[in-house]
């Protein structure tokens, strides 16, 4: 009886064993079970994803598969120095679920996204602007209801995030943004750029799967370029270009691949550079104004550029009062960059001028109590104070900006305020106020000093104080970005510039023009109500008045003038914010900009959703897994079989 009971025992054993080991083989069963699509995407996560694309939400918090991409087609429009991009970019759901995926697109820096449009299948989305927590809303209720959306964000600087939800198996996903921005002038031409290189693709850590089988997607890339003055020039550095021209200052620009029977077309182009357009204006050798207008809806909105010319033989006596951050934010490389962009400067000061310099950390000096004449004493005083400079203490700018500000600058001088800082501040409202307050006919030039710059403060401080954001990034680029700095404002082209509209109602932004400088043409948008009296600009040229009457045009087609009136528009409420106006009033007043115009703002979000409810599905879904439960199901009936023999 005993020998029965152990064989029972061994048999029992031998079916426990085998169990076990089909238990064994289970993770590796289902894992050959899974979607196989997913598996064989290339990974990244968000913040790794520099160029377009189409990524799809995994297991794993924070990482994204990359969508094959298929196609995309740009056409640029330019207007003026306004660049208007469309983008249609197609993407492949390769895996066999219903999806949920986030469109990524870097964007050239103060631009932004205001057109959505979005074809999943056959059914097509479009993009409408809502205020911000409305728009959150409604996407969140399409998404739970199982509905096509997507929701425009940002997710860091520069990058705008598209969340796209329900995209089902074996779906293309067709993806359209519209975005726009303002052309580069530098040395005499202007220059605008979309990326087309592809970087490389992510695979996560340890994994045998291949860095990426997705093909060379192509780009077809046109641009339409109406530049408002006569060209001299056109040219791309990295492609070779056809251009064609359509009328007065009209041209047509397509990627050539010498296939002369398509002029019209535009070139399908494996993306292997960045393409870039160079444009330089035929001008004179003094300042060019010119208008040009555009209707939306009932209203006609008007462009003024103002471009310099090549030279500058005007001089201007000019008083620099240099701010240099020496708190202990700057300390190590930033506070050596600072000291070497000043000691640049001093060199390259001018007889005749004067200057003063202003150290401040948790409290601010003036080396001189007033601005001094430039000379070989005072520069070498200077040069001195600047090298005994060490980095501690706290960042008390606002001092600063007090000794900088408060004096009126002589007749016949020009004053220029450089501050060269991290910007590592927290009280940006009260210092806009102050520089709003005191600015007088000073002109406040900022410098950002690191490798990360405080650039909402430094950009917006420029702004209110009639100058520019120069970055300096790394120590190699002080003597280069410097002298480029100095250079410009050395040679003033015109100050004191001023727009006459005949017209009471009519609305001009920037309502406090900057002055013209050599290597950055000015445009200044207006709304208009008179289109019958002309438009006068003034200016002044060394202390020699200059003006010019400029005629209205025919208004052209296209919603490029109009944007930039209204972000302009935008941007002039929120600076009502650090003057103490009502916050509910300029988010209405900035609401109702926005929504009138198109634009994602401050206080709206863009918004696209489908009334239409699909399956619902979450990513990634493991396919079911038949093989697996068939195998579990023998298993347990085996065992169930072996019991109920030696029961």
């Amino acid at each position: 009886m005993e020998s029965t009971d152990r064989k029972a025992d061994y048999a029992l054993e031998r079916w426990i064993i085998f169990f076990l080991t089909l238990l064994f083989f289970v993770p590796f069963i289902a894992r050959g079970q899974e979607s196989p699509g997913i598996e064989v995407l290339p990974v990244a996560t968000l913040g790794e994803v520099e160029d377009s694309a189409l990524l799809f939400k995994t297991a794993a918090p924070g990482v994204y598969a990359i969508a094959p991409r298929v196609s995309s087609e740009v056409e640029i429009s330019v207007v003026g120095p306004i660049v208007r991009t469309r983008v249609r970019q197609t993407f492949m759901n390769t895996t066999k679920e219903t999806v949920e995926g986030v469109y990524v697109f870097p964007l050239p820096e103060l631009s932004a996204v205001d057109t959505l449009k979005m074809t999943i299948g056959s059914r097509i989305i479009e993009g409408v602007i809502r205020e911000r927590e409305d728009a959150a809303r409604q996407y969140q209720k399409a998404r739970t209801e199982g509905r096509k959306a997507a929701l425009v964000e940002q997710h860091r600087p520069n990058v705008f995030t598209t969340s796209v939800a329900s995209i089902g198996a074996g779906e293309d996903a067709i993806i359209e943004i519209e975005y726009q921005e303002v052309a580069r002038f530098e040395s005499g031409e202007y220059r605008l750029r979309f990326p087309m290189v592809v970087a490389e693709r992510y695979t996560p850590a340890g994994s045998d799967s291949p860095p990426s089988s997705l093909g060379a997607a192509t780009v077809r890339l046109s641009v339409d370029l109406k530049p408002g003055h006569g060209v001299r020039e056109i040219r791309s550095p990295n492609h070779r270009i056809s251009t064609k021209v359509l009328g007065h200052n009209h041209h047509q620009v397509v990627l050539d691949e010498s296939n002369a029977h398509r002029p019209n077309s535009s070139l399908a182009l494996g993306m292997t550079s960045d393409f870039e357009l160079i444009w330089r204006p035929d001008l004179g050798s003094k300042p060019e104004a010119t208008i040009l207008t555009e209707t939306v809806g009932e209203e006609t909105y008007a462009l003024v550029m103002l471009t310099p010319p090549p030279t500058s033989p005007i001089h201007v006596v000019r008083e620099t009062v240099f701010i240099i951050d020496s708190s202990g934010s700057m300390e190590g490389a930033s506070m050596q960059q600072a000291k070497q962009a000043l000691l640049l400067a001093l060199g390259d000061l001018r007889p005749g001028d004067t200057f003063n310099v202003i150290d401040f950390d948790s409290d601010a000096h003036a080396l001189f109590t007033e601005s001094q004449p430039v000379g070989q004493d005072t520069v070498a005083v200077a040069q001195k104070f600047v090298e005994s400079l060490t980095a501690d203490g706290g960042t008390e700018m606002l001092k600063a900006i007090q000794l900088a500000l408060p004096a009126a600058p002589r007749s016949g001088t020009l004053r220029q305020v450089i501050f060269m800082t991290d910007g590592q501040v927290g009280n940006e409202q009260q210092l806009f106020s102050y520089i709003h307050e005191n600015l007088g006919e000073s002109r406040l030039f900022t410098v950002g000093i690191g490798s990360a710059p405080n650039s909402y403060f430094m950009r917006n401080a420029a702004r209110f104080g009639r100058g520019t954001f120069t970055y300096i990034g790394d120590v190699a680029q002080v003597k280069e970005r410097m002298g480029e700095l100095f250079e410009k404002l050395s040679s003033p082209v015109m100050t004191s510039i001023e727009i006459d509209t005949g017209d009471p109602t009519a609305e001009v932004w920037p309502s406090r023009i900057p002055d013209l400088y050599r290597s950055e043409p000015l445009a200044v948008t207006i709304r208009l109500s008179d289109l019958s009296a002309p438009i006068v600009v003034r200016g002044s040229i060394g202390g020699e008045k200059w003006t010019r009457q400029l005629a209205i045009p025919p208004s052209g087609d296209g919603n490029a003038i109009g944007k930039l009136w209204a972000r302009q528009k935008i941007e002039a409420a929120m600076d009502r914010l650090s003057e103490g106006a009502s916050p509910a009033g300029v988010r209405t007043e900035v609401v109702a900009v926005a929504l009138r115009h198109h634009l994602v703002s401050q206080f709206t979000s863009l918004v696209a959703i489908d009334h239409t409810p699909t399956v619902p599905g979450t990513l990634p879904q493991t396919a079911t897994p038949s093989l697996l439960l068939i195998i579990c199901g023998l298993a347990l009936a085996s065992l169930s079989a072996a019991t109920w023999r030696l029961s």
